[in-house]
C-alpha cells in the first residue's frame, strides 16, 4: 500500500536512517527530492567487503520494499538495483522477487574500482553524467545504499536503526559478516572473528581503499561502518594512511616526476570533471597562489585513492592527501566550490577502469580475500554509540547517566533546524556515560 511522501520522510528521519555506505548523509533529505529514477547501490565498491552482498542474498525482499518506498517518496517511476554482475548468486536471489510490472530491474556492473561511486554508478546505469559540483539529483536520480533502503523499509514499519551488518576480515582468524548493534566496540567486533593474527595489527573502519585507521579500539562502530579490516602494521595501506601531510608534501616535492598516471586513472577526470592530480601536485610550491583552478579542484576529488594506491604505487605519493588538505584550507577561508560545468565522459573511461583483481594483487590483499560467511545477529554487553558519525550537526544527548533505556529509545538528536540525524539505544540497559561524541550503555544482565 502506498503512503504519502511526507509520512515516509518523517518516519525515515525519526528512525535515524543515514547513508550506510560510508557517507552518512541523512536519507530523509534525499527522499524529499523529486526524481524519475532511484538506484539501489549494492555494488560493494571496496575490495574485501561482503556486507551488502550478504543482505541481498538473505533478505532481497526487504531491499526491494525499501526501494519501492523510496520511489513512492520521490515520485520515481523506475528503480534500478546496481550490483556487480559476477555475483551470480546475488542476481539469482533477487530475480524472483522483482515486481512483474518491471518498474524495478537489475543493472549488472563491471567488477572494477570504484564501481559504486555514485557518479560512476549513475553513469553506468543510466548514461547520465553528473556535472561538476553536482549531485545525482541534478540528473533526475537518487542513489541509496541497499542497506539504507532496507532500513527505510524498517523505518516505515516503526523500527529505528539499531544494528547493521559489518564485514570483519583481513588479518583475523575467522573472517565473517556479523550483524551487530551500532556502537559495538571495535575490539569486541574483532573478538567475534577470533581476534587479529598479530598483536600489533591495525584496524580500518571501512574498506582498504577509503577506510580510516581506528585510533581507539574501545570506541563504537557507526551506522556507516560497513567493514572492520585488520592489516599488518607494516602493510602498504597502513603506512600510507599514517604518513602525515607534512611528510607527504616533502616527499612530493622531491619525488613527483609528473608522469601523469594519477590523472590518467582518476575516475572523476575520466567522467569529465576538471580534476588533474598531476597539475595539483605542481601547486605545492605555490602556497595556495597559482594556478587557482588546480587548487579549488580539490572540491571535485572523491578521495577514492586510485591516484595514491594504484597510479603512484611505486613512489606512494598522495594527491588525495593534498586535495584533502587544500579542501580543508579553502573551507576554512570561506571559499566554496566554483566548479560547475557539465560533464562529458572521456572515451578512455571504457578501458581505464581499474579491475578489483589488480587492486588485490598490487596492494598485497589477495591473501585476505577469503570467504566471509554471514553469521547473523550477535549481541554485545556494552555499546558506545557515536553522536557525530553522520553528515551535518552532531546529535545532542537527550538522556543522562543512570537512565534506563530500551532498545530503540531516542538517546540523542541533531537540532531540528540543522542537517543531521537521530540516535537510538541499540541495546537495552543503563546509560553509564555521556560524552560529547558518544553515549555508553551497559546492557541488562540476564
Amino acid at each position: 500500500m502506498s503512503q504519502p511522501s511526507g509520512a515516509i520522510i518523517t518516519a525515515v528521519r525519526s528512525a535515524g536512517v543515514v547513508g550506510s555506505g560510508g557517507g552518512g548523509f541523512p536519507t530523509h533529505v534525499k527522499l524529499a527530492a523529486n526524481v524519475d529514477t532511484v538506484i539501489a547501490n549494492g555494488s560493494e565498491c571496496e575490495p574485501l567487503l561482503a556486507s551488502d552482498k550478504a543482505l541481498l542474498k538473505e533478505n532481497p525482499t526487504l531491499v526491494i520494499d525499501g526501494l519501492r518506498i523510496a520511489m513512492e517518496a520521490t515520485g520515481a517511476t523506475k528503480g534500478i538495483i546496481a550490483i556487480k554482475g559476477h555475483y551470480r548468486d546475488v542476481v539469482a536471489a533477487l530475480g524472483p522477487h522483482l515486481p512483474s510490472d518491471r518498474s524495478i530491474g537489475i543493472f549488472e556492473l563491471e567488477n572494477y574500482y570504484p564501481a559504486g561511486d555514485e557518479f560512476l554508478t549513475v553513469y553506468d546505469a543510466t548514461g547520465r553524467a553528473i556535472p561538476e559540483g553536482g549531485l545525482p539529483l541534478d540528473v533526475g536520480v537518487v542513489v541509496a545504499n541497499v542497506l539504507t533502503l532496507a532500513q527505510v523499509s524498517h523505518a516505515v514499519n516503526g523500527k529505528p536503526v539499531t544494528e547493521r551488518p559489518v564485514t570483519i576480515t583481513g588479518s583475523v582468524r575467522t573472517p565473517m559478516v556479523a550483524t551487530i548493534p551500532v556502537g559495538t566496540p571495535y575490539k569486541d567486533a574483532i573478538a567475534m572473528a577470533g581476534g587479529t593474527l598479530e598483536a600489533d595489527d591495525v584496524l580500518l573502519d571501512g574498506g582498504p581503499m577509503m577506510g580510516c585507521v581506528v585510533e581507539d579500539v574501545n570506541r563504537g562502530i557507526a551506522k556507516t561502518t560497513s567493514g572492520i579490516i585488520a592489516l599488518p602494521a607494516d602493510h602498504i595501506i597502513v603506512r600510507t594512511r599514517q604518513t602525515t601531510i607534512s611528510q607527504m608534501v616533502k616527499k612530493s616535492k622531491a619525488a613527483c616526476c609528473q608522469c601523469f598516471r594519477c590523472t590518467d586513472l582518476c575516475p572523476r577526470n575520466l567522467i569529465g570533471h576538471s580534476l588533474y592530480p598531476h597539475m595539483t601536485m605542481r601547486t605545492i610550491d605555490y602556497n595556495l597562489a597559482e594556478p587557482v583552478d588546480h587548487i579549488t579542484s580539490a572540491f571535485l576529488c572523491s578521495q577514492c585513492g586510485v591516484c595514491e594506491l594504484v597510479a603512484c604505487d611505486f613512489m606512494i605519493l598522495s594527491p588525495r592527501k593534498i586535495y584533502a588538505e587544500y579542501r580543508k584550507a579553502l573551507i576554512d577561508r570561506g571559499i566554496r566550490n566554483p566548479h560547475r560545468k557539465t560533464a562529458s565522459p572521456l572515451p578512455e573511461l571504457a578501458y581505464r577502469k581499474v579491475p578489483i583483481s589488480l587492486i588485490l594483487k598490487k596492494l598485497d590483499l589477495q591473501r585476505f580475500a577469503k570467504p566471509a560467511p554471514s553469521i547473523g545477529y550477535r549481541s554485545v554487553s556494552m555499546v558506545r554509540i557515536p553522536l557525530d558519525r553522520h553528515a551535518g550537526a552532531a546529535a545532542l544527548p537527550v538522556t543522562a547517566v543512570g537512565q534506563t533505556v530500551r532498545m530503540g529509545d531516542v538517546i540523542a538528536a541533531s537540532p531540528e533546524d540543522f542537517l543531521g540525524s537521530v540516535c537510538h539505544a541499540s541495546i537495552a540497559g543503563k546509560v553509564t556515560d555521556v560524552a560529547s561524541d558518544w553515549i555508553e550503555i551497559q546492557g541488562n544482565q540476564s
